[in-house]
């Protein structure tokens, strides 16, 4: 009888022992429009043998911009799903990069990963990319939209006054850096 309720007890740890762990589930990476790639990652750690697949299921980036993964080689953009067997104890890489062209933007990228056709994790890499301009404080169009303006040493100022590099921050909340020239 203490054999069956053993039994009975191990059973469901067996079968639903954990098979793999990730480090982080959301990262955040940021840059500016000069940057030609922003990217943060990741491990994937699997305690046993894993057959992984992987798929985008959130894609909401700007139009401009392209992104790609590295899990476990690099791929090309575009590519948005794939397959892999990891090895126990091998600690695997799992990373994005955006690639803003260019372009200012706020975007979500959204990995599912899918270990032995039943578990199922989701990651999630936010990208912001601000533009920086060189301008004329007359030159700031919608005034009234503005929120707020910061010194590069995050100070609130009322106006920019001298010059040099200024956080304008729009009632949107999209924050724009700009170089004042006067």
């Amino acid at each position: 009888m203490k054999k069956i309720v053993l039994l009975t007890l191990l059973i469901p740890v067996l079968v639903f022992s954990q098979t793999h762990s990730i480090d982080q589930y959301t990262l955040q990476m940021s840059g500016n429009t000069t940057d030609n790639d922003i990217s943060i990652n990741t491990f994937y750690n699997p305690f046993d043998t894993c057959n992984i697949s992987w798929k985008v299921i959130k894609d909401s980036i700007p139009n401009q911009w392209d992104f790609s993964f590295c899990f476990p080689n690099c791929y090309l953009p575009g590519v948005i799903n794939g397959y892999d067997v990891f090895f126990s104890n091998n600690q695997t890489y799992l990373n994005c990069h955006m690639y803003p062209n260019g372009q200012a933007g706020y975007g979500i990228i959204q990995m599912e990963i899918t270990t032995n056709g039943m578990y199922k994790d989701t990651v999630t890499w936010t990208g912001d990319v601000s533009g920086i301009s060189s301008i004329n404080e007359a030159h700031i169009l919608d005034k009234s939209n503005v929120n707020q303006i910061y010194d590069l040493s995050g100070r609130k100022v009322n106006v920019m006054q001298n010059a040099g590099v200024y956080i304008i921050e729009y009632k949107n909340h999209y924050r724009r850096k700009v170089l004042l020239s006067k």
